[in-house]
């Protein structure tokens, strides 16, 4: 019987990808088509809790290493003693520590014939000329067949592969992120909502400005002044990890604040599995990352019924041309981000757009037709 292997490239961190794979999953289930993937994951790693957290441990084969570099180079190793007909599908392994194990690694997959398959869910770009230059060779030597999650990512990763089989929106747990409203206010928004203010939310990791997917969470402080001038009474909250090693992009953010005289309306928050709640209780949703490859935020807010401003580039604007063109602004002008969210607590037709938006998710992010999707490029069929 023909399976599909499946490789993430990360493990230990909650973010899009992850949360992709659980929902593939949750639908392979409801395909009936469980006992034929396997998901392979170190031994321990958040990526192992997760998903028997969600009830999905049957998927899981469990490798030993203790590095990302060492879990590449291992599970290859496995892969290669699987019958040549199961599938390896390569979940965004793009990232830095996984390149010398994925050098050697594609060669050995390039002559063993067996049918691989790459999902994108970034750019998969860099800076550093001799990292782009290894990341061209391991794809021109896997010769993957490709998917990504947006047309935005499927124009940059030609560069890298031509052979693309799918745009794959990606799915959203649409029991969990639905418009009905919750009876209490989560942690850290109780004093908020006290207060009268309300909820401008942008769940988000903290993360490097500059860099080629930067969260552009700078842009959110002045758009906060900003909305302070106008006598509007909006309090900014960010939901997500800081990956600095020292707390200093939370750091930076909190003195933008202060210089800007906004320190008392901004609060940032860890992050959660339970992130539908805080959606529930914003009055909008703004997310400004300039080259964002696909956006999870924009369709889970949707999904909530809560609107969302977004920036007009990458992926976001994107999503949001779909059913709410008027939604998106320019991420680094923040009189007009402000303006927006002003505009659309008042507009007449926000509703309809929110209609129209919760039945676009519905239609092209429900995790059953992102499974069917998925198994029909990777020419898996249901036993």
């Amino acid at each position: 019987m023909k399976k599909l292997i499946i490789l993430p490239g990360a493990t230990n961190v909650l973010g899009g990808t992850l949360v992709t794979l659980g929902l593939l999953l949750q639908g392979i289930s409801q395909c009936q088509a469980a006992s034929q993937v396997r998901v392979l994951a170190p031994a321990g790693s958040f990526l192992e809790e997760y998903l028997r957290t969600k009830g999905q441990g049957e998927y899981l084969e469990l490798i030993a290493a203790e590095t990302e570099t060492e879990f590449c180079r291992q599970s290859l190793r496995w892969v290669s003693q699987q019958p040549q007909d199961w599938a390896l599908l390569m979940d965004n392994c793009v990232a830095k520590e996984l390149m010398s194990a994925l050098v050697p690694g594609s060669i050995a997959l390039r002559l063993s014939k067996r049918p691989v398959y790459f999902f994108f869910h970034d750019l998969a770009l860099t800076n550093n000329p001799v990292g782009f230059a290894i990341r061209k060779f391991i794809f021109a030597t896997l010769n993957p067949a490709t998917m990504c999650n947006s047309q935005f990512t499927a124009g940059h990763i030609k560069r890298f592969a031509q052979d693309l089989r799918g745009v794959l929106y990606q799915p959203v747990d649409l029991a969990r992120f639905n418009p009905k409203a919750i009876a209490t206010p989560p942690p850290g928004l109780e004093g908020i909502i006290a207060s009268g203010a309300q909820i401008m939310l942008t769940p988000s990791r903290l993360n490097k400005p500059g860099i080629v997917n930067d969260k552009n969470l700078r842009a959110l402080i002045p758009v906060i002044a900003a909305l302070k001038q106008l006598g509007l009474n909006y309090h900014g909250v960010i939901i997500g990890d800081d990956t600095s090693a020292d707390g200093s992009h939370r750091r930076d953010l909190e003195q933008q604040a202060a210089e800007l005289g906004v320190s008392d309306r901004l609060t940032i928050l860890p992050p959660t599995l339970e992130v539908e709640s805080y959606y529930k209780c914003a009055a909008v949703v703004v997310t400004l990352a300039p080259r964002e490859p696909f956006g999870r935020t924009v369709v889970e807010a949707i999904a909530c019924g809560v609107p969302v401003i977004g920036s007009s580039s990458g992926g976001i604007g994107e999503i949001l041309s779909h059913f709410a063109p008027q939604w998106r602004v320019e991420p680094n002008q923040p009189q007009e981000v402000a303006r927006a969210i002003a505009e659309v607590a008042q507009a007449d037709n926000t509703p309809q757009l929110l209609e129209q938006g919760i039945a676009w998710v519905n239609q092209r992010c429900s995790p059953i037709d992102y499974a069917k999707r998925m198994l029909k490029i990777v020419d898996i069929k249901p036993v």
